[in-house]
Parts: C-alpha cells; sequence; structure tokens
C-alpha cells in the first residue's frame, strides 16, 4: 500500500498531466514523480520516480487521500473536479477502457488463487475490484464488462469469510462495507 506521501505525489503529479492524458490515446501514462507539495522528507525509494497515470488510479489515490486527510485535499479534489467536468467525455472513455484492463487483471487474480491460494496477496491484488468498482461510477453507460464483476462476485462469495478490513483502518472510512464488502474479510480455499 502507497504512504501517503506517495499518495499525494502520484495525485499532484496526475493532476498536472490528466488533462494531456485524457486527450490522449494511451491508457497508462507514464508520470514522473517527485515530492509532494506539504509532505515532509523523501520519497522513499520503493515508488521509484515513475509511475502510470489511469482514472482508476487518480480515483483511488484520492480516495486515500480523502481518508488521511493528507495534503490539501479539498483544494485537490477541486482541481480533480474541474478537469473531470471540462473533459467529461474523455474522462469516461478513458474509464471504460480502464474497466477492461481492470477486469482482466482481477479476473487473473481469482483464477490464480482457485489454483494456489495465498491469502497474504489479496489484500494487495483486490485493488483491482476496488479500482472497478470507482471506475464504474464514473460512466454514464457502464461498459458491459462491468456485468462480469457480478459473476466475478459470486465466485469470490463462494470463497470468502466476512470480517475485518484489509487494509490500513484509516482508510475503512472512505469504504463503506456496504459498498465495499470485498475489503471486509478474507479468502478461505476456493
Amino acid at each position: 500500500m502507497p504512504t501517503p506521501a506517495q499518495d499525494l505525489s502520484f495525485f499532484q503529479a496526475g493532476l498536472e498531466s490528466l488533462e494531456a492524458y485524457l486527450l490522449s490515446g494511451e491508457l497508462f501514462w507514464p508520470l514522473t514523480l517527485r515530492q509532494a507539495q506539504g509532505s515532509a522528507g523523501d520519497l522513499p525509494p520503493q515508488i521509484g520516480d515513475r509511475s502510470r497515470l489511469t482514472v482508476g488510479g487518480m480515483l483511488l489515490a484520492g480516495k486515500r487521500i480523502e481518508a488521511r486527510a493528507a495534503g490539501d485535499w479539498p483544494r485537490l479534489s477541486v482541481r480533480l473536479e474541474a478537469v473531470r467536468t471540462k473533459w467529461r467525455s474523455a474522462w469516461e472513455r478513458k474509464a471504460g477502457r480502464e474497466v477492461h484492463a481492470r477486469l482482466d487483471l482481477w479476473k487473473n487474480y481469482l483464477e490464480d488463487a482457485r489454483q494456489n491460494s495465498d491469502p497474504g496477496v489479496y489484500s494487495q491484488q483486490v485493488q483491482w475490484r476496488v479500482m472497478l468498482q470507482l471506475l464504474g461510477g464514473e460512466l454514464s453507460a457502464p461498459p458491459r464488462e462491468l456485468e462480469a464483476v457480478r459473476s466475478l462476485d459470486a465466485i469470490l462469495r463462494t470463497a470468502w469469510l466476512p470480517g475485518a478490513f484489509v487494509w490500513e483502518a484509516d482508510l475503512s472510512a472512505v469504504f463503506p462495507e456496504p459498498d465495499y464488502w470485498f475489503l471486509y474479510g478474507r479468502l478461505k480455499s476456493f
């Protein structure tokens, strides 16, 4: 899980590139990250200096920043909303394309988990399902791929044990259990 400083650095760099990204043909836009404004210390080495901008990545980082009250979230969210509003159709096109990519990642993870269940990996891989939830909320006409999420959820529920929030506790406020049930529990064997 990225640290608050890493999320803030990613989000600020993403805001700077968001318009160019939305108007490009690229789904995964390379970013060069630098020290986030308002954060102390150096960027940890594990973040590197490159990351990939996507609509889902911005939405997920934004939720984590909001939960942790990192940076100046109200100002950052206004900037994001301004770009999203100005380029709404481009935003939705990117989000729709990303649904397909994230669905493949989530489906592949669930298939792998059925073969070789490593419960420790779930808390990392569930980010793809979270992104699918966030992306679905951005689309006025959700793509057919989102219907496949229901099928994958049915598979997941067969191996699901409800329980504690799988990410850091401070994030649970922005990921309520009714909408993000897959963050509240753990996998048993399929």
